[in-house]
């Protein structure tokens, strides 16, 4: 009788450990999941002349970037937390994550062959360079071409 017992309690015990095991697993697997989709909404954009008003949902703030004289607006791509410009002069990233704004001028006669945004980045493909701008940490990464 005792070691129908003993047998009962092992096979408990190893029972509680597989499960304890299992839900372990499950959940550390859990945030990388969540990290692999798409960002909710963050980011609306506003542009006035002379001024691009970007309203940051995850801080509860607005941030505003004044263009430079003669400055145009030439493209624009926003997703969910970040947004891209391209103007007669510059890049500029904006960033939900950092709530900040981040130029990167164009180089002369370089042109613009490629731009877009998605989630939290952005990308351009140049005549000259290579353009990512991660809206994580807010900066542009640039490969000569």
């Amino acid at each position: 009788m005792s070691s129908i017992r003993t047998g009962l309690w092992r096979a408990l015990n190893q029972s509680l450990v597989l499960m304890w095991m299992v839900l372990s697993v499950a959940l550390l697997a859990a945030p990388a999941v969540a990290d692999q989709q798409s960002p909710a909404r963050l980011l609306y954009v506003v542009t006035e002349p002379g001024r691009i008003s970007a309203s940051n949902i995850l801080f509860s703030r607005t941030d505003e970037f004044e263009l430079s004289a003669r400055e145009e607006i030439l493209e624009q791509r926003t997703d969910n937390a970040v947004a891209a410009f391209l103007t007669n002069q510059r890049f500029i990233g904006y960033s939900v994550y950092t709530a900040s704004w981040v130029p990167l001028p164009l180089k002369a006669g370089e042109t613009v062959e490629q731009f877009e945004a998605e989630d939290y980045s952005a990308f351009a493909l140049t005549s000259r360079r290579i353009l990512n701008f991660n809206g994580r940490i807010g900066y542009w990464s640039v490969t000569r071409r």
